[in-house]
């Protein structure tokens, strides 16, 4: 039985690679997650250094290599993802910590330090930092909404 390997290509959209406006995807600021890696390195670096001169292993270097994890985790994950529906925070390590539904995009509000989500009558103030997340993201996010 042979396989069919090549596989018809969906034709391509008049607008190609042109982002949905109804969805946004913000990420970590590079300089929070190059901070952490090159914090993280620095932190190995000095660790493994002085684990060497005095032949045992320093726990420096090990808090180096866990921080510097975390600066790439920063530098390759999303923060937030605005779907038509729904709003997803994720944690650091890519799993969602929390969402919140709504009908429209009318009850969700971004000024220029917090996203607040008007649930019933309800104000709810969604746990994002502006200054976590990418300028041009936030930016994006306040014209959106």
């Amino acid at each position: 039985m042979q396989r069919n390997l090549f596989r018809k290509v969906p034709e391509a959209s008049s607008q190609p690679n042109q982002p949905d406006p109804r969805h946004l995807t913000a990420y970590f600021k590079t300089a929070v997650g190059g901070s952490l890696l090159a914090g993280g390195g620095l932190c190995t670096v000095f660790g493994l250094s002085a684990g060497v001169q005095a032949h045992q292993v320093s726990t420096l270097a090990a808090i180096g290599v866990l921080v510097s994890l975390l600066g790439w985790v920063c530098l390759r994950r999303p923060y937030f993802l605005l779907e038509p529906h729904q709003l997803t925070v994720y944690g650091l390590f890519g799993m969602p910590t929390r969402r919140y539904t709504f009908e429209s995009w009318d009850v969700v509000k971004a000024d220029s330090r917090h996203i607040y989500i008007d649930d019933g009558g309800i104000t709810k103030k969604v746990p994002v930092l502006p200054w976590l997340v990418k300028t041009g993201d936030w930016l994006t996010l306040r014209e959106l909404l």
